[in-house]
């Protein structure tokens, strides 16, 4: 009896051993999974993490890259969350930290999202950008009003009318675009030649290629369009050229120059606006028949008369031509005589 009370105590504290054993095994695997070795500490502030516990996923990418550490609250009542990166990870400084949910009723975790800043956090820094996590109730909360406004929208008999126009409308609209889809198919109209019409795709596709021919003919500097974009000697000489109007407009602002008296001489503006004046008024007077001129232009007689008298001086001037050679004879002989 004493032996097999002895062996029976024996086994007990083995037991004993063993599920302490387990239990430190148990705690010890439970902290390495809640508190993993080989990260750095971040922290993040959030207004809301309803649902995010202590061991939770930090994820970038849908990759896992460290595990959700100690949860305090501040004291401006918002939850502090201690993440902690693997080492492999760096997290940039313009990073956004979000909680989020797998799936509609699923675990909550940590999604980082990356920035753009070439600098990253250093060990013990604060993560800016936060966005705290969306409960259901919040969101019954947000859509409750608008069902309640559907419920007594559709209640009454007007609303239920009209819903039925409504079901209606959609109904002749799916039946209507059912007809287009079918018309489509069948090659009729002008949406369904651009869609199935070979030639026209053929002839986009060569004005693809041909633009691209054109656009590597200017890369290179073909052409005049290409010589435009690439001639450096040209572009220099269009900035002289802007920079020598410039010179030109600053010139002419000052009043320099002819052309620049011309804008800006006040005195010389009123002069010429008094000799255009004086034009006006004697080309309206001889428009009228006014003065010498005017009579000139606007007088018939006197144009009859003077083309009389030209008459008469043509006629003068050809019997004068016809009397010279005798005259001329006459002179000759008389010197002679004497």
């Amino acid at each position: 009896m004493a032996i097999k009370g002895g062996t029976e105590i024996k086994v007990g504290i083995f037991v004993f051993i063993g599920i302490v054993a387990l239990l430190y095994l148990t705690f010890k695997l439970a902290e390495e999974a809640f508190t993993p070795k080989d990260v750095y500490k971040i922290y993040a502030v959030f207004d809301n993490i309803s649902g995010l516990t202590k061991g939770a996923k930090i994820e970038m990418a849908g990759i896992p890259i460290g595990r959700v550490g100690k949860i305090e609250l501040t004291p401006e009542g918002k939850a502090k969350v201690e993440l902690l990166i693997y080492k492999g990870y760096k997290i940039q400084e313009d990073a956004k930290a979000a909680v989020r949910t797998y799936g509609v009723l699923g675990d909550k975790f940590v999604d980082i999202k990356p920035g753009f800043s070439t600098t990253y956090l250093q060990p013990g820094s604060m993560i800016a950008y936060t966005e705290g996590a969306i409960s259901v109730d919040e969101i019954l909360a947000s859509i409750g009003p608008t069902v309640e406004g559907l419920k007594e929208l559709i209640g009454t008999e007007e609303g239920k009318e009209n819903l039925k126009i409504l079901v209606a409308n959609i109904k002749d609209a799916s039946q209507s675009f059912k007809t287009i889809a079918e018309r489509i198919e069948k090659g009729q109209g002008t949406l369904s030649k651009l869609i199935s019409d070979d030639k026209l795709y053929k002839d986009l596709t060569e004005t693809a290629e041909n633009l691209k021919k054109v656009s590597a003919q200017i890369e290179s500097g073909q052409g005049t369009l290409g010589k435009l974009v690439k001639d450096e000697e040209l572009y220099k000489s269009l900035r002289q050229t802007v920079a020598n109007l410039e010179s030109v407009s600053k010139r002419l602002e000052k009043g320099e120059g002819t052309l620049g008296k011309l804008m800006t001489d006040e005195k010389l503006y009123k002069d010429l606006k008094a000799i255009s004046e004086d034009l006006r008024k004697i080309t309206a007077q001889i428009e009228s028949g006014q003065g010498t001129l005017g009579k000139l232009l606007k007088d018939d007689s006197l144009y009859t008369e003077a083309k009389k008298t030209l008459k008469s001086v043509n006629r003068a001037a050809k019997g004068v031509e016809e009397q010279v050679p005798i005259t001329v004879l006459g002179v000759m002989a008389g010197a002679a005589m004497q």
